[in-house]
């Protein structure tokens, strides 16, 4: 047997004592022609609970040097969560790399910052050009140059001896001065001791709140956006249609970026700190090299209408989140996310960093109250993302395709990766957006976790991450904590505390997902579940101790879909077990309703499936047999109580499932019980056999969709775990069509 061994970080996880190092990172210069020398730059730094407890230090080769620690968030227990770390990097040779080691300590005090340039002199300003010719400006140079309106306009981000940061908020206004009823604009400068080169960050907003009975359109279009410092150009994009809630960002600096360093994490210690999973490659390591060469594959996929990676474009991410969900997206976190956090590899680093910020932006679901990024379901009447308030899509310019759609079930996560690697006040306001959409859009008005699927699973994550990470000072950090806490509550008392052996959801459904209907049971999708499971333990790790017992609770069942020992008395008149092989199917049955049988007319199909046409030109029809629910507008759910059972009855309607159109094509016999398959090789019990089309085929087994919740029972230490993992190595769940999947974090494991 294959095994893995626990990551250094892991096997050595401790608290620093004071003085020490806790983590060493090696950034890289990607300029190959300019080494740096002197030059004062910002890192983001993040801790594990209990390891900076006295602050901040960067050292290299020994001395210690001095910094400006501007604390972002802190642990329960007071140590530094993330910060923003400040200081001068004394040489970096050109294509070079410098190993900085962060010690637990107080740094030296930094000298007093020296002013180079004053950023009201630079000239900076922002002039959009709408389609119809109208100018719209928004001068910086001349909103912190006026000493009047200054003092309510700009705000102190950071301040310190070597960083500088503020924020100015204006409304853009045409020629003769009147403000646009539609867009905001926040500016964000950050100046460095010492250096005349400013960093200017333009985030240009439509997210005012719908208002019912008000329309406005969903298009706003612009012929150019331009970035000016004085009569330079410092960025120049255009034409695009700026859709409502929707927003972007334009980074540049006035003289030139002060440096272009990699700052790459140190994933083992993301791991340790329980800010990431702990993932393996399933076809052996891969290199930076390989890495960049698959995802610059993946990027030139993206149909893009006239850019790569532009402002309001979506980038790497599928811009029709509601297509399928067999995509590099999904998971706990994208499979681009994280083959960067395991190999560093540099342009992946760029396509993450614009898919968690344009990217996401791209998408319409920013709606911004009162100037707080999102909005607060639980204080809302009438949540200004709920259906009949999202803007009505249509064709691009172009005529290629609808703008970049949103989803709950096939959101990735957005903005937390690029927020842990870069402290951006913009990827903090991504996640503040993608959280509460999750929270309040409809159909949620909190977090909807009956179904337990992956629409809850990622709403999960998204809302968990953003309490776990934003700054203390984010108005809606706490709401997002309530909204999780209040979820687990639910979740304890419903389901925790209900008594049932079975531990499947409340709910589910009788045809889901566009697959076969089923004949007489509700279902879930097991490999959803599983991932709801691994959700779940996200949130435990996270310091929510609610969702433990609820965590645990919902990881015995997929467990148990492997080990069980339970026996069943069909009414077939035979006993059955659980066949392991079969433990993740596309649905496993959850609870018995009650059918019937009825005429319809089924389509004729031909050999290869498809409907034969008449003379008229429709399809034809025949005499059928159909499923129809009793009482269907509130069926009685019978909850299956027993893991064999729940093998036995998925087994029944899988084997016997129909597709509407051609209708039923097994019956039961006299006694009312339903035929099953003979076993397929290679498939089990003959529960992976099924019926499409006229042909008995064989259903693809998600062994690989199982990991993420079983790796979360190794953890937690259900009972029988570590046996159900075997298990699931054995019938190939580490053969991941991504080659990347999730391992426990606390122990070695078999691979095969």
């Amino acid at each position: 047997m294959r095994k893995v061994a626990l990551l250094i970080a892991l096997a050595s996880a401790g608290s620093a004592a004071l003085g020490q190092v806790v983590v060493s990172n090696t950034y890289e210069n990607l300029d190959g022609d300019r080494a740096l020398t002197n030059v004062p730059v910002t890192f983001s730094r993040i801790g594990a609970d209990g390891d900076f407890t006295a602050g901040i230090t960067p050292s290299i080769d020994g001395e210690k040097l001095p910094a400006q620690v501007d604390v972002l968030r802190r642990a329960p227990d007071g140590s530094v969560r993330h910060a923003l770390v400040s200081f001068v990097l004394p040489k970096l040779a050109a294509g070079g790399k410098v190993k900085i080691d962060w010690l637990n300590e107080i740094p030296p005090i930094a000298p007093e910052f020296e002013v180079a340039v004053f950023p009201a002199k630079l000239g900076i300003k922002l002039v959009l050009t709408t389609e119809d010719g109208k100018v719209l400006t928004s001068d910086l140079s001349e909103i912190i140059a006026d000493d009047h309106s200054a003092p309510d306009r700009v705000k102190t981000l950071h301040g310190g001896a070597v960083m500088f940061e503020a924020e100015v908020h204006d409304v853009p206004a045409d020629a003769e001065g009147s403000k646009d009823a539609e867009l905001d604009v926040y500016w964000r400068i950050r100046q460095f001791t010492g250096e005349k080169s400013v960093r200017v960050a333009c985030v240009v907003e439509r997210t005012k709140e719908r208002v019912k009975g008000k329309k406005r359109s969903p298009q706003y279009k612009f012929k150019s956006v331009k970035l000016l410092s004085g009569e330079k150009v410092l960025y120049e994009e255009g034409p695009f249609d700026h859709l409502d809630q929707t927003r972007y960002r334009i980074v540049a600096w006035t003289g030139g970026a002060l440096e272009n360093i990699h700052r790459r994490a140190n994933y083992a210690y993301w791991v340790k700190g329980k800010f990431v999973p702990r993932y393996g490659w399933a076809k052996g390591p891969k290199s930076a090299k390989q890495v960049d060469a698959e995802y610059s594959k993946r990027m030139k996929m993206r149909t893009m209408p006239r850019r790569r990676q532009g402002i309001l474009e979506p980038g790497i991410i599928l811009r029709h989140m509601p297509n399928t969900g067999g995509r590099w997206d999904l998971g706990a976190y994208p499979y681009w996310a994280v083959s960067y956090l395991m190999t560093g590899a540099p342009k992946t680093y760029g396509y993450t960093l614009h898919a968690d910020g344009n990217g996401a932006g791209a998408f319409f679901i920013h709606v911004s109250q009162g100037g707080v990024p999102g909005y607060n379901v639980f204080t809302v009447k009438i949540p200004p993302q709920s259906s009949g308030y999202r803007p009505p899509l249509y064709r691009l310019p172009d005529g290629s395709r609808t703008p970049a759609q949103p989803d709950h079930a096939h959101t990735p996560s957005l903005a937390y990766i690029s927020y842990l690697l870069t402290g951006d006040k913009y990827y903090a306001e991504e996640m503040s957006f993608w959280a509460s959409y999750q929270m309040g859009e409809w159909p949620h008005k909190g977090l909807r976790w009956h179904s337990m699927d992956r629409s809850f699973a990622w709403s999960l994550r998204m809302t968990t991450d953003a309490a776990f990470i934003l700054p203390d000072k984010h108005p809606l950090k706490d709401y997002f904590v309530k909204g999780v806490n209040k979820c687990m509550d639910a979740m304890t008392a419903q389901l925790v505390n209900s008594g049932r052996r079975v531990h499947s959801p409340l709910t589910g459904n009788f045809q889901c997902s566009g697959r076969q209907d089923w004949v007489n049971a509700y279902r879930c999708s097991a490999w959803m579940y599983a991932w709801v499971v691994w959700s779940l333990g996200n949130t435990a790790e996270k310091g929510f101790d609610k969702a433990a017992p609820v965590r645990d609770w919902a990881a015995e069942y997929i467990v148990e879909l492997y080990t069980s020992d339970d026996e069943y008395l069909a009414p077939d008149g035979k006993t059955y077990k659980i066949d392991p092989r079969d433990a993740i199917p596309y649905s496993t049955a959850i609870a018995l309703v009650k059918t019937e049988i009825v005429d319809i007319q089924a389509q004729v199909r031909d050999e290869r499936g498809r409907p034969v046409l008449g003379a008229a030109g429709k399809p034809l029809t025949k005499p059928g047999k159909g499923i129809r629910l009793v009482n269907r507008r509130k069926p009685k759910l019978e909850y299956i109580e027993n893991y064999a059972a729940v093998w036995y009855w998925t087994k029944v309607n899988v084997d016997n499932g129909w597709y509407d159109p051609p209708g039923l094509t097994t019956l039961p016999d006299e006694n009312g019980v339903w035929p099953l398959r003979a076993p397929g090789k290679g498939w089990g019990g003959g529960l992976m056999r099924s019926a499409y089309k006229g042909k008995v085929t064989p259903q693809a087994n998600r062994h690989i969709r199982a990991m993420t919740g079983m790796s979360v029972a190794v953890d937690a230490g259900i009972p029988k775990a570590e046996n159900a993992w075997k298990l699931l190595m054995k019938f190939g769940g580490h053969k991941g069509k991504y080659g990347i999947y999730i391992l426990p974090r606390t122990k070695d494991v078999e691979l095969e």
